[in-house]
């Protein structure tokens, strides 16, 4: 099978490696090199064949194969260059199917409401609804998720980890007595995650939530200072918060393999397809589909 394929690394990474900014580059070798985030593909097209992206993205493509694999960065800005190159990309596969990110997103109106509520995923969602193409998700279900976290963690740290990864979310337009209200709701066995993961453990109130989090990261420490999924991040990326972070992996480790059996699935039966999510996705699904 003949593959053509771009690849875009992230632009942070590609500078601390090669220390400069990157260039959209599509050429044709006889192996495939894997640096980390800078690949090169074997393929027949020269560059100016198709449509080269201007933004961010990573991209994984064979027209001839019928697939396009994108990797973004997150963005809720209706003028991000990223939704240009998805846009453009969505036209030269004339996709049949789009696998997205994120579950199934709410319909929009318009293009800018589509991008304000539900980001790229929003936007390719709205592409493919006005083209009459088939959107589906390619996550897996979350009770399968949680007994695939559940068999190697327990059920309290991954309660924990689940509201604290919330957290950001509850803070959106919300000021902190109105934040603390939606946890509050959260915590109970009513709530997510337990309705939705099916986890019943402590904690049930606040004063137990943040108890048991300063107890489990050795440091006093309220479920309020995470406000951002940037905080999230950087905590994560501590030593005291190395637990969280392994649960964190597991759940990607999770969505991974879901992501790559629905793209192999869809591709088996002859889609056309376009499998879009966040930078961190990209590089599992796309070693998993060049894979010999």
């Amino acid at each position: 099978m003949k593959l053509t394929a771009a690849i875009l690394t992230n632009r942070m990474v590609y500078q601390k490696l090669f220390m400069s900014r990157f260039m959209y580059r599509e050429v044709k070798v006889r192996q495939l090199l894997i640096l980390w985030v800078f690949f090169i593909f074997t393929g027949p097209a020269l560059a100016g064949d198709n449509y080269k992206p201007q933004s961010n993205i990573s991209l994984l493509r064979s027209l001839d194969a019928g697939y396009m694999i994108i990797g973004t960065t997150h963005t809720n800005e209706v003028n991000d260059l990223q939704l240009v190159d998805i846009e453009n990309l969505f036209y030269e596969l004339n996709p049949s199917l789009i696998l997205l990110e994120g579950g199934f997103w709410p319909d929009s109106t318009s293009q800018s409401a589509a991008v304000e509520c539900c980001g790229e995923m929003g936007f390719i969602q709205f592409l493919a609804k006005k083209n009459n193409v088939k959107v589906s998700t390619w996550e897996g279900d979350s009770l399968s998720e949680a007994q695939f976290i559940l068999d190697k963690f327990d059920s309290e740290s991954v309660k924990i980890f689940y509201l604290l990864r919330q957290a950001p979310q509850l803070f959106n337009h919300a000021n902190l007595a109105e934040a603390t209200e939606k946890m509050k709701s959260l915590l109970g066995e009513s709530g997510f995650p337990a309705q939705e993961y099916q986890i019943l453990s402590k904690p049930h109130s606040i004063e137990q939530l943040n108890s048991m989090l300063s107890a489990m990261v050795g440091k006093t420490i309220s479920w309020n200072e995470f406000t951002t999924a940037d905080i999230f991040d950087a905590q994560l990326n501590t030593v005291e918060f190395s637990k969280f972070q392994a649960i964190k992996d597991r759940v990607n480790e999770f969505r991974d393999l879901n992501a790559v059996t629905k793209l192999k699935t869809a591709l088996a039966n002859k889609e056309r397809v376009i499998f879009i999510g966040g930078q961190l996705h990209f590089v599992p699904v796309m070693n998993a589909i060049i894979k010999p």
